[in-house]
């Protein structure tokens, strides 16, 4: 977050800062002992009914095309990936159905499968490979949600695939894994140590720790502030479909890619710090005022995944902690962006404090109203990558990294940003029955347009600032 400039909010940072050392003290004195049966965190819970919802393909698994070109050391990386999946049990491990609810079951430590394919160094033969692997259902009671393949198209050419469920890994994940798997290699092609600290948790221990803390009076606790928080919330954010949602749509999505110039956002944070707000609430505010001028709805919940991985012990692990908060936004036309901005961040710190709390516990207190077609409570995220990512390191070898995306979707619209290089990567994932790319393209222009408006008049009344 910003730094703070008012007494106001350095007192709900201190009190928010408080919270997460009291809950990473409980969280370390809850991974003393494993239980035999090892429940699966809500994390997990959530990504495994979000795929049984389509027995056809897989919803939650993202594919990383990465290309290797170079002196490869293909018996090194073989170990590393091996060694990999040794150090972070997630990567071997199954969830399956118990007696009081889905567990999780880690798989003995052996060596993991890298198989080589030969291929032409043809491009759409490599896609089709991707996007067959992609699509694939996966038994995630029996195989481990990573898998991996070389393909080889010359002696110093290659491809290495992996794909990846999200039930094992989220987006933090990626940048441990990536650093891991370098560092890993180089261990394997040099005889050298690899550098990496002994992990102190593994990631059911972080699970059996978060369902003891999420239960009980804890849990009723954070409900209790989200029942007060959501009271009289909207039951849908009013997109500009092309098509209007049914009870029987498709869950069929829609990628598009664009770039937001680094100064746009750089300049919307400068007027978010005056105000002792992070980028992220500028952002969210930015977008809420761009919804509202496309629907007119003032109030709108809008979905923010966070990190989740406020014990110390959980930063340098993969698997999956995202927790989705509903944040509601209230666009007041006759205030200032400034004005806007300080509300957005008072209700922020305060979710943030409750943020642990699972999305669907949530959803069952507080039963939104249902709309046929469309989720309860949240049907658009925004999301902002900025975990200092970076792509994996091969030495003598030149990378190139691409990520393919999951062709379903239960959400309406997920935007999602990341900074790369002076500037940002806007990823927006809809659904293909209800919006047309050219109506996403559209809403991308008015996102910008309107980061451009609020930064160059902060102090203008929302109502007027499109001038």
């Amino acid at each position: 977050m910003g730094d703070s400039r008012t007494p106001a909010v350095s007192a709900a940072r201190i009190d928010f800062e408080r919270k997460l050392l009291a809950r990473a003290a409980r969280g370390r004195q809850a991974v003393a002992k494993r239980p035999d049966v090892i429940p699966a965190s809500f994390g997990q819970e959530r990504m495994w009914l979000s795929d049984w919802l389509d027995p056809e393909a897989s919803t939650e698994s993202t594919v990383f095309v990465i290309g290797l070109r170079g002196d490869l050391d293909v018996t090194a990386l073989r170990g590393a990936v091996t060694d990999l999946a040794r150090r972070h049990e997630v990567l071997r491990t199954v969830v399956e159905p118990g007696k009081g609810g889905l567990v999780q079951r880690v798989l003995p430590s052996a060596d993991v499968p890298l198989p080589a394919v030969e291929m032409p160094a043809d491009a759409e033969a490599v896609e089709t490979f991707a996007r067959e692997q992609l699509v694939r259902k996966l038994d995630l009671a029996k195989e481990p949600p990573v898998s991996w393949s070389l393909l080889r198209h010359a002696e110093d050419e290659h491809h290495l695939v992996l794909r990846m469920h999200h039930i094992a890994a989220d987006g933090w994940s990626e940048g441990v894994l990536n650093r891991d798997l370098s560092l890993l290699y180089r261990a394997r092609a040099t005889g050298e140590p690899a550098g990496l600290p002994e992990l102190p948790i593994q990631y059911a221990d972080f699970a059996i720790g978060q369902r003891e803390r999420q239960s009980g009076a804890g849990l009723e606790r954070g409900l209790s502030y989200w029942r007060r928080r959501l009271a009289g919330a909207p039951t849908t954010v009013p997109l500009p479909f092309d098509r209007m949602p049914g009870e029987d749509d498709a869950l069929d999505s829609g990628t598009a890619f664009a770039r937001i110039p680094g100064t746009v956002v750089d300049d919307l944070e400068k007027v978010s710090a005056v105000e002792g707000a992070s980028g992220y609430m500028a952002l969210l505010a930015a977008f809420a005022v761009t919804l509202w001028r496309g629907c007119g709805q003032q109030d709108l919940v809008i979905g923010s995944p966070v990190a989740g991985r406020e014990l110390p012990e959980t930063e340098q692990l993969i698997g999956v902690f995202t927790n989705t908060l509903p944040m509601r936004v209230l666009v007041r036309p006759e205030e200032s962006f400034q004005q806007m901005l300080r509300r957005v961040r008072e209700n922020a710190l305060d979710d943030l404090a409750h943020g642990e709390v699972p999305f669907q516990r949530l959803i069952d207190a507080t039963r939104p109203a249902r709309v046929p077609g469309r989720l309860p409570l949240v049907q658009v995220i925004l999301q902002l990558d900025n975990t200092g990512f970076a792509e994996p390191e091969f030495s003598g070898v030149e990378v190139s990294y691409r990520q393919l995306f999951a062709e379903k979707s239960a959400l309406d619209l997920t935007v999602s940003l990341g900074r790369r290089g002076p500037d940002y990567i806007t990823v927006w994932k809809y659904r293909s029955g209800l919006l047309e790319e050219s109506t996403v393209r559209l809403l991308h222009d008015r996102f910008v347009a309107v980061m451009r408006q609020l930064a160059a008049r902060p102090d203008a009344p929302l109502l007027g600032a499109e001038g």
